[in-house]
């Protein structure tokens, strides 16, 4: 990188800062700092939605599959409008009609404590998890093209992200998240542009070489239940997936919650789904305009991960200027999902368990002042868990899968619950949970156990990880409608407007 590339990444920094200052402004109460006292644009909050899920692992990742494996991930994306649709129509006008603050203050009206703090604890596994994930994809670029160790450059990406987030709360947050989206289309054009330069023929070469290897099918529709680039695995475990990840995940509640009414979301909702397939679709293409690059140059290392091929690219083949955009969208699409992780995090934890169990009242001030201390303690958090991740050594895609189905399954499983099924109680829910998590721990202890030393799993009930939200969700809804049906019957108060079937609270 040169003078004019690092030029360029100071700038977008700076911006970040600056808008970071102009929010931290206006937030003097929770309800400005949480959910930016509902008078955020719906268009801004639609970009953010798909710029929170848009990560530094989806820009490094989605070219190395593109690399690899062409178009067929671009079928993810039914299965993201899939879970989009349900969440509007089911889940929506309950976040927003009842004047939420986070999802979870839904599962206390439906049905107690306890269960709230349980649907919280379960996002907080989720985020923990994937925040590690988040930082280390950052700073797995920024260490190649900086020339700089990855312990250092996750401590920068990591404390960038903290002190933008704590000054401004939702309002930065959505805002430097539109500034972030659009610094992504900005880098994978530079890259695009980059890639058609160096070889003679320019883009319809590449293009060419692209289909002669196969890599512009873009539908498989065989029966493939491992394989998530296939149509019915994408439709059915992803479309599940998805639903959980917008329906019960508060980094995309905290979007809908800040709408000024139920239409407002609902716009958002869909600008984020077509924002996200056009971001996923061009970060595929430039994946395999570089398969048609490094097909024409041979370059290409052989030992080389999916994950390190935009920034190999980067270092040895793309110019001064365009190298310094890509880095900054590498860093827009790292922060835009780690500011949003921290952000709900500390919302969560000062909404769902500071204001609920405190023992006396606490002032607003008070419960501002603990959301930016918890930003801060979650921030190091996440760059302890960056630490773990880089040490896995796992491919950035299927790591982020594996551990969002691990908790999400139970938590959309307890929102059915309260939404569709009246008769179920308390006790049903936050039990049927329980249990089906249990299931799901024993079943992988399981696997753990009768696996061979070649890989071969003997246990019968051996499911892919993309298929764990889908099948864990029904059987906690089961479980818990069993449950309640062996107890006493829910009381109308926790009925009455919350849920599908009664909507007189939110008429």
């Amino acid at each position: 990188m040169g003078a004019l590339d690092w030029i360029i990444v100071g700038i977008y920094g700076l911006l970040l800062f600056w808008i970071g200052y102009a929010a931290s402004r206006k937030q003097s109460t929770t309800d400005e700092y949480f959910r930016g006292s509902r008078q955020l644009p719906w268009w801004a909050i639609g970009f953010s939605i798909i710029a929170t899920s848009f990560s530094a692992a989806s820009l490094l990742g989605g070219p190395g599959e593109g690399y690899n494996n062409g178009l067929l991930y671009l079928q993810l994306q039914f299965g993201d409008l899939i879970g989009y649709l349900l969440v509007i129509f089911l889940f929506l006008p309950f976040f927003v009609g009842l004047n939420l603050t986070t999802a979870y203050e839904y599962l206390e009206r439906r049905f107690d404590g306890k269960t709230r703090s349980l649907g919280a604890f379960c996002f907080l596994l989720f985020v923990i998890a994937r925040l590690g994930a988040l930082l280390y994809a950052a700073a797995l670029a920024v260490s190649t093209v900086a020339g700089i160790s990855l312990s250092l450059a996750i401590l920068i990406v990591g404390v960038v992200s903290i002190i933008y987030t704590v000054a401004g709360g939702i309002a930065a947050v959505v805002w430097t998240d539109v500034l972030q989206f659009g610094m992504i289309f900005i880098g994978v054009g530079a890259g695009i542009w980059a890639a058609t330069q160096g070889v003679p023929g320019g883009f319809s070469a590449l293009w060419n070489s692209a289909a002669e290897a196969g890599k512009l099918t873009i539908i498989n529709t065989a029966w493939e239940p491992g394989n998530v680039r296939t149509l019915p695995t994408a439709l059915l475990a992803y479309g599940t997936l998805a639903f959980a990840v917008a329906g019960t995940n508060q980094q995309s509640v905290q979007r809908y919650v800040s709408c000024a009414t139920i239409q407002d979301g609902r716009k958002a909702i869909l600008l984020g789904w077509f924002s996200g397939f056009v971001g996923v679709a061009s970060t595929l293409l430039l994946g395999i305009l570089l398969f048609g690059f490094y097909a024409n140059s041979g370059d290409l290392p052989a030992d080389i991960a999916a994950d390190g091929i935009l920034s190999h690219f980067i270092v040895n083949h793309v110019p001064i200027g365009a190298s310094g955009l890509l880095v900054a969208a590498i860093f827009a699409a790292a922060m835009s999902s780690i500011d949003s992780a921290l952000h709900s995090l500390a919302t969560c934890m000062t909404v769902d368990f500071y204001q609920r169990y405190a023992n006396t009242e606490r002032s607003d001030t008070q419960s501002l002042k603990m959301a930016q201390i918890l930003i801060v303690v979650w921030g190091i958090v996440g760059m302890a868990s960056a630490f773990y991740v880089a040490s896995t050594g796992q491919d950035l895609l299927p790591f982020l899968v594996t551990y969002t189905t691990m908790f999400l399954g139970p938590l959309l499983g307890l929102f059915l619950m309260g939404v569709l099924i009246p008769r179920v109680n308390a006790t049903g829910a936050f039990y049927g949970t329980v249990a089906a998590v249990a299931l799901l721990v024993l079943n992988a202890q399981a696997i753990r156990l009768t696996t061979t030393v070649e890989g071969v799993v003997t246990w019968p009930l051996n499911f892919p990880g993309i298929w764990q939200s889908a099948i864990i969700a029904p059987i906690a809804v089961l479980l818990g409608l069993l449950i309640s049906l062996a107890t006493a019957a829910p009381a109308t108060r926790s009925i009455n407007g919350l849920t599908l079937w009664s909507h007189n609270a939110l008429d």
